[in-house]
């Protein structure tokens, strides 16, 4: 029965969102449903977490309950046991016409007694393990990170203090994907985890599945920095594997490397740019730059490439290929999007093996975004992506990037044209 519920609740999202099959999304729009889940239930799930619901990604254990509850609470149930009765319900009251078979007024009412019973015992469980501890308790909690380095990989040192706090289970999560957690000692005071991606993190302690403290780590990269892959631990390409001479690109033997290795589908390649550009904010900034697709093979047919402004509340994802796969294109600032599915988004279309200039601007919630002079969105967000931090530049197989400018109402905040070694 969990297996026909999970089933049946992952169709119904599907029906939701109108994104058509599932079996053909890409990353994106599992990252896009990740945003769109937490806006509307308020809490996240990773993309990992739900590629592995979907049956994307090998995982032998059953989703988490909290899991369950979040994604029947998408499609408008209370929890997880709400939409199991109610599919239950449905189940009861249409005929199997295969098998001919007929439930009798007893065996019906049995399984109500056993669900009802079940869940009235999880209830009972959850509010007895599950207490909050309080606010006096949470107030002496002690919780501080560190990065012991500049750059990627980067250990992360963690010191925490749970004070009169007992617990059965404590962890520190790590990001806001509540797959990447290290498990802890209530009783220790230190722990160190890796991170192998730069950016802004959210890290939590958490006792009994409960959140006691939070605070943010950034990470940065020591200048621009450039990976190849989207797993857990990318390749890094080593400062001589980039040109920085007029332009940001790979080494004419790296693109060979990249080019002629047989994959289904090209390789990710990822600039990445994340400091601290002082009191610059989401809700009035400009961001221009001047990019273009250099990979050129039947695997990377789309040339899709992927543009990210990271805030400490969100980020701006702007994203490109050629006028034929437009369908599988995004675009969203936090919880504001626009999926290429169900919206128009030929403007998004364009030669990618020519230099394109981009212009986004930000003012009050009004963003434009401009593509070689043209004006090609215009939206309202009610979103602020926080104080600005860093891009990201996604090139499917291989790009280059002329210059990059970030600006507000007081001048260029960062600039850099690439113009030395």
């Amino acid at each position: 029965m969990n297996k026909q519920c999970l089933q049946e609740c992952l169709r119904l999202i599907e029906e939701k969102l109108k994104w058509g099959p599932s079996n053909e999304w890409l990353n994106q729009e599992f990252q896009l449903l990740s945003y769109r889940i937490f806006e509307e239930t308020r809490v996240r799930l990773s993309i990992t977490t739900l590629k592995r619901v979907w049956g994307r990604v090998n995982y032998e254990s059953d989703p988490s309950i909290s899991t369950l509850n979040t994604l029947a609470l998408f499609i408008g149930y209370e929890n997880w046991n709400g939409l199991k009765q109610g599919l239950t319900k449905d189940l009861l009251s249409t005929p199997n016409i295969e098998k001919k078979k007929q439930w009798s007024k007893a065996s019906i009412a049995a399984i109500i007694i056993l669900l009802a019973t079940s869940t009235l015992v999880l209830v009972a469980f959850n509010k007895e393990s599950q207490k909050p501890f309080s606010a006096k308790e949470i107030e002496k909690v002690k919780f501080s990170s560190e990065p012991v380095t500049l750059g990627l990989p980067n250990s992360v040192v963690f010191k925490y203090d749970f004070a009169d706090i007992e617990a059965d289970s404590c962890f520190i999560q790590l990001s806001w994907n509540d797959q990447l957690t290290i498990p802890i000692s209530n009783e220790g005071s230190e722990a160190t985890a890796i991170y192998y991606y730069p950016g802004y993190f959210r890290a939590k302690l958490k006792a009994n599945n409960q959140i006691l403290k939070e605070h943010d780590v950034h990470i940065r990269t020591e200048g621009w920095m450039a990976t190849i892959g989207g797993g857990e631990i990318p390749r890094y390409l080593y400062r001589e594997e980039l040109i920085e001479n007029g332009s940001l690109k790979l080494t004419e033997a790296t693109l060979r490397e990249i080019y002629y290795t047989n994959t289904e589908e090209a390789p990710l390649l990822t600039y990445h740019y994340f400091n601290d550009f002082g009191e610059i904010t989401g809700d009035s900034f400009e961001f221009e730059t001047k990019f273009r697709n250099s990979y050129h093979k039947s695997n990377g047919i789309c040339q899709k490439t992927v543009i990210l402004v990271h805030g400490t509340e969100g980020v701006l994802y702007v994203s490109f290929s050629i006028p034929g796969c437009i369908s599988d294109l995004n675009l969203f600032l936090m919880g504001t999007g626009f999926n290429g599915k169900t919206n128009d988004l030929s403007a998004f279309g364009t030669n990618l093996s020519e230099w394109q200039n981009l212009s986004c601007t930000v003012e009050k919630g009004l963003v434009n975004i401009y593509l070689n002079e043209h004006l090609i969105k215009t939206f309202e967000t009610p979103y602020n992506l926080g104080q600005l931090l860093g891009f990201k530049y996604r090139f499917q197989g291989g790009g280059e990037i002329d210059y990059v400018k970030l600006s507000n109402a007081n001048g260029v905040v960062f600039e850099d044209d690439f113009g030395n070694l």
